[in-house]
């Protein structure tokens, strides 16, 4: 046994979710979400063999500044991910009608598709961010808070 094997709590692994919530969207609706990194094999491969292709077809742009029909195929490429292997579930979103809707991935691609992009960016930027994963990270988040404080 490794001298640091106490090293390996600190790994996500797959399978793993956590909450995120929207907060400025009435009835605040939460996602159970994965990480949108290498500790989700399924969501990596998919993006590695995304990376491929774009790679073809940007050597045939070269020097070409993007469209915004490209910046919008992008935005639908990474929410047809997120449905797919991110987000896991969810609770509280509702409807137009206000009648809250059972989680599915081809629901949960027409909603992400419905929020402003900031939103995205935001749910985005969090899942890129493995700390957001570790078990404990809350404990540990709020202990640092009380140290900062001083309490």
């Amino acid at each position: 046994m490794s001298k640091f094997a106490h090293l390996k709590s600190l790994a996500v692994n797959d399978g793993d979710t956590v909450e995120f919530s929207f907060y400025e969207i009435e009835g605040v609706p939460t996602l159970d979400v994965a990480p949108a990194t290498k500790a989700n094999r399924e969501f990596f491969n998919a993006v590695l063999r995304k990376s491929k292709e774009a790679a073809r077809k940007l050597r045939s742009r070269r020097n070409q500044m993007p469209t915004q029909a490209q910046i919008d195929a992008v935005r639908r490429e990474d929410v047809a991910l997120f449905s797919e292997y991110i987000v896991k579930g969810w609770r509280n979103v509702v409807d137009s009608k206000g009648t809250e809707v059972e989680f599915s991935k081809e629901d949960c691609q027409e909603w992400l598709m419905e929020i402003p992009d900031d939103m995205f960016e935001e749910l985005r930027d969090f899942c890129l961010d493995i700390r957001n994963f570790r078990q404990g990270s809350d404990e540990m988040e709020a202990a640092e808070l009380e140290d900062l404080t001083g309490n």
